[in-house]
């Protein structure tokens, strides 16, 4: 809804969530939205932040045999990259 540091917080929320009880696919989905948000913040840090998090998704996607969300990490890597 627009209050992209509101989102941050949530999404940091669900990242720890995840991660806790062990939902990989669903940690690496949060991870790639996550990456969004923090781009279209773009507040100190966010960028190397938003990296990690693709990179993290893109691990996870591999791991699991998710092509579809692997084009779609990597898509955005790409893009942070140009």
């Amino acid at each position: 809804m627009g209050n992209m540091d509101q989102a941050a917080a949530y999404f940091e929320d669900a990242l720890t969530f995840c991660r806790g009880a062990g939902y990989r696919p669903e940690l690496a989905w949060t991870c790639c939205d996550c990456s969004d948000t923090l781009l279209q913040r773009n507040g100190d840090g966010d960028k190397s932040k938003a990296k990690s998090l693709l990179d993290e998704s893109l691990s996870i996607f591999s791991e699991l045999g998710m092509g579809p969300l692997m084009e779609r990490a990597q898509s955005r890597l790409d893009i942070q990259k140009a």
